[in-house]
C-alpha cells in the first residue's frame, strides 16, 4: 500500500508491518528542504503511533540516499538574519529527536551519496545498510557551517572523538568499506539487493517482541542522549551573539 501522491517530497509504502518511507527527490539527489524535514517527521511519528507497525525502513529515490542540505536554501541562508537560520536547524533537531525517541525501529537503506544530513539520519537511524560504492562525506564546515542537528555527538558517540572530529573538520570523503570497518554500517549488499535486504532486517525485527524491542530502543536513545546533553542550545553555541 503507498500513500501520497509520487509528486510529494516524501512518500509512505506499508507492507503488513512494515512501512518504507522515502525521500522523493531524486531530481536534486533528494536534498533536505524543510518541507522534507516536516514530511518525514510527520511520517515517522504516524508510523511509530500505529500499534500495527514495527519496523521502519528509511530510504531515497534514485541514485542518492541523500545530498543533505538543500544547497539553494544554503546559499539563502548566508545572506539571511539569525532568526532564519536557527529555524532551519531546529526543524532538522526536531527531525533527529522524531527518530532517535521513535518506539519503533528504524532502519536506513543507503546508496549512492549520504552527505551532510543524509549521514545525520544514518546517525539517527537505529540499523544502516548500504549498497556497494556508496560515499560519504560531512561538508558543512566547508560550507561554513557548523555540523548540527544533533549530529556531532552522534557522530563521537559512534566513531569516537578523534575520528569524529577528523570527518567533521577535514570533510573527507569516506567510502562504504571504512563505514562498514567503523561500526557505522551493518553490512554492504549489490544496489539491486539493498531494499530487499533491508525488509529482511525490517521483518526479523518486526518477529522480535514489540515491549522489548522498544525497551532497548529507550535504552539506546538515552545513552545517546547523554552524549547530546546539549542539543537544547547547541544553535546558542553555534550562532550565539
Amino acid at each position: 500500500m503507498s500513500e501520497a501522491g509520487e509528486d510529494a517530497v516524501v512518500t509512505v509504502e506499508r507492507q503488513g508491518a512494515i512501512v518504507t518511507i522515502w525521500i522523493n527527490r531524486p531530481e536534486v539527489l533528494n536534498a533536505i528542504s524543510p518541507e522534507v524535514k516536516a514530511a518525514l517527521v510527520a511520517a515517522i511519528e504516524v508510523a511509530d503511533h500505529n500499534e500495527d507497525v514495527a519496523a521502519i525502513i528509511l530510504a531515497g529515490r534514485g541514485r542518492a540516499f541523500s545530498t543533505g542540505a538543500d544547497r539553494k536554501l544554503l546559499a539563502k541562508l548566508e545572506h539571511g538574519g539569525r532568526a532564519e537560520r536557527v529555524e532551519f536547524f531546529e526543524q532538522g533537531a526536531k527531525l533527529t529527536r522524531a527518530m532517535l525517541h521513535a518506539k519503533t525501529p528504524i532502519i536506513a537503506a543507503v546508496q549512492g551519496y549520504a552527505v551532510g544530513g543524509g549521514v545525520s539520519l544514518m546517525l539517527a537511524a537505529d540499523i544502516v545498510l548500504a549498497a556497494e560504492e556508496t560515499v560519504f562525506f560531512i561538508p558543512e564546515v566547508e560550507l561554513g557551517l557548523p555540523y548540527l542537528w544533533g549530529s556531532t555527538p552522534m557522530l563521537a558517540a559512534s566513531l569516537g572523538m578523534h575520528r569524529a572530529r577528523n570527518l567533521v573538520m577535514t570533510c573527507d570523503r569516506f567510502s562504504v568499506e571504512d563505514a562498514e570497518l567503523w561500526g557505522l554500517v551493518r553490512s554492504i549488499h549489490p544496489q539491486e539487493q539493498l531494499l530487499q535486504e533491508a525488509e529482511k532486517v525490517a521483518k526479523h525485527i518486526a518477529a522480535m517482541p514489540r515491549q522489548a524491542i522498544a525497551a532497548q530502543k529507550k535504552i539506546h536513545t538515552r545513552l545517546i542522549m547523554r552524549y547530546m546533553s546539549w542539543l537544547e542550545d547547541e544553535i546558542d553555541l553555534a550562532f550565539g551573539d
